[in-house]
């Protein structure tokens, strides 16, 4: 746990690396469910969420009897309103705002893709596997000459702190690997845009994305028509934290809550790891996390931004 808390330093560290406009993708319904804005009335709370926490958030709501919007990183919280999402994408990060939950950042392939790869990298795909595929033809790495040259997904890690982690583990210490920008077919706005798109078009999009498991898990179920992902884990790797920062009182008392075991014990169904016990209950199709990283510095915010620009 003391790493995922080590991961609320980085990521505030790393908080002027947004731009406000992010686009939301989701798909909604008309019940309250994902992709909804539930608008509180005066005097209640709103929960605004992050895009891949939409679905979690919904059924937070649902719980709490509170409404809920989506939340664009840079903005800040309205009275009234408790804002879960990364440190990073705060526009003001509250002293006190507490951890809630956590996601590591993995890799899913499609699962005809990911025995490739399992086969050629010693039983895994982690990332010297991937930068063996950056650029390369399938056929060079032992799959079907008709699924062309490999291709990758990633959020613009520009947009929001959590793209950011992803980008950090694929450029890591080495710089941007060769034949990456050959590779870099999806640039989404946020991860769960990233995985939504992946979803809808399979691998005609993209082979393999890096990105949050929560937006992962979003999609598992989405995806039986075109395939199955499988999903694989850095160790050591970047873990994304959500905290929440609340204005004003009621909103304040509400965070309670968020962290009691009731609630706490709701995030593994939905892909994300609760803060305090065990994450007991995830999606089936996902693993067993590696290790977090070290808190991102200034400098190595700085070389990233600057590694992705160059693209």
């Amino acid at each position: 746990m003391s790493g995922w808390r080590a991961g609320i330093v980085a990521a505030a560290v790393g908080g002027l690396i947004l731009i406000a406009g992010l686009i939301v993708h989701a798909v909604g319904g008309d019940d309250g469910g994902p992709g909804t804005t539930t608008s509180a009335a005066p005097g209640e709370v709103t929960l605004a969420c992050v895009p891949a926490l939409e679905e979690v958030c919904a059924d937070l709501a649902g719980i709490l009897g509170t409404g809920v919007r989506p939340f664009r990183p840079g903005d800040a919280a309205a009275e009234g309103e408790i804002v879960i999402a990364p440190p990073g994408d705060l526009a003001e990060m509250p002293a006190d705002a507490p951890l809630v939950a956590s996601s590591p950042v993995a890799v899913a392939v499609w699962r005809d893709r990911a025995a490739v790869l399992t086969s050629a990298c010693t039983g895994t795909v982690d990332k010297a596997c991937l930068e063996e595929a950056y650029g390369e033809p399938w056929a060079d790495l032992g799959g079907s000459t008709a699924w062309g040259g490999f291709t990758l997904g990633l959020a613009d890690p520009t947009l929001s702190a959590s793209a950011m982690e992803a980008w950090r583990w694929v450029v890591d210490s080495g710089g941007v690997p060769p034949g990456l920008d050959a590779s870099l077919r999806v640039r989404a706005a946020d991860d769960a845009a990233l995985m939504l798109e992946v979803a809808q078009f399979g691998p005609s999009r993209a082979d393999a994305v890096i990105t949050t498991e929560v937006a992962i898990a979003r999609q598992l179920e989405n995806v039986w028509d075109v395939g199955r992902l499988e999903v694989f884990y850095p160790n050591p790797g970047p873990w994304v934290d959500y905290v929440a920062a609340a204005r004003g009182s009621d909103a304040e008392r509400m965070i309670e809550r968020l962290l009691s075991a009731e609630i706490q014990a709701r995030f593994p169904a939905r892909g994300l790891r609760p803060a305090s016990g065990d994450a007991a209950g995830l999606p089936a199709g996902l693993g067993t996390p590696g290790q977090p990283f070290a808190p991102l510095d200034a400098a190595e915010r700085d070389m990233l931004l600057a590694a992705w620009y160059d693209l």
